[in-house]
């Protein structure tokens, strides 16, 4: 980035910053993304990542060991949703297209209560580990560990976990092939 995109990113990301969000060099975060009424503190960004605009990065609850981090490289398309209670674990230079959306909870339902009052789960953390790359407009879900160089189709929905090299797809995801390593 040059002189002037390196201070509009650094201007986008105050409302960030002043909420606790941390920052690596040379990271940006794309306008729209939401501050207002959201908890960022516990939300770390690596050095040169790169969130689009519309993000909704949001950690619920007063666990103050809960934590969104994304590692060094990373690229995050438009549009993404990031909810976490627990935790959410990414590696470096993995590339996330538009509309991804990971959330490591659950709504919780209860009889004769209304959907706004019933509350979430405990949540369980997901980890992405480097090189992964996910489709777009797909969902990872609670406890998910995805291995290095993961490949996830687009509108797939992650609800478990997958070694290593693999090419997730479908509702619900399944492998259907290994890479092997180059």
């Amino acid at each position: 980035m040059n002189i002037i995109q390196s201070s509009v990113a650094y201007l986008i990301s105050i409302p960030a910053r002043a909420r606790g969000m941390r920052f690596g060099r040379r990271s940006f975060i794309g306008p729209g993304y939401d501050w207002l009424n959201v908890r960022l503190k516990g939300i770390i960004i690596g050095d040169n990542v790169m969130i689009g605009r519309n993000a909704w990065l949001q950690i619920d609850g007063n666990d103050l060991s809960s934590k969104i981090s994304i590692g060094d490289g990373t690229n995050i398309g438009r549009n993404a949703t990031f909810l976490v209670k627990k935790g959410i674990v990414i590696g470096k230079k993995c590339l996330f297209s538009y509309g991804v959306s990971i959330m490591d909870h659950d709504h919780l339902f209860k009889a004769n209560i209304s959907p706004m009052d019933s509350g979430l789960t405990a949540g369980e953390q997901i980890e992405i580990d480097d090189d992964c790359f996910i489709g777009a407009r797909s969902f990872i879900l609670k406890g998910v560990k995805l291995g290095k160089h993961c490949v996830v189709g687009a509108g797939s929905i992650v609800t478990k976990s997958f070694p290593p090299y693999s090419v997730i797809v479908g509702s619900p995801a399944r492998a259907i092939k290994s890479l092997k390593k180059a």
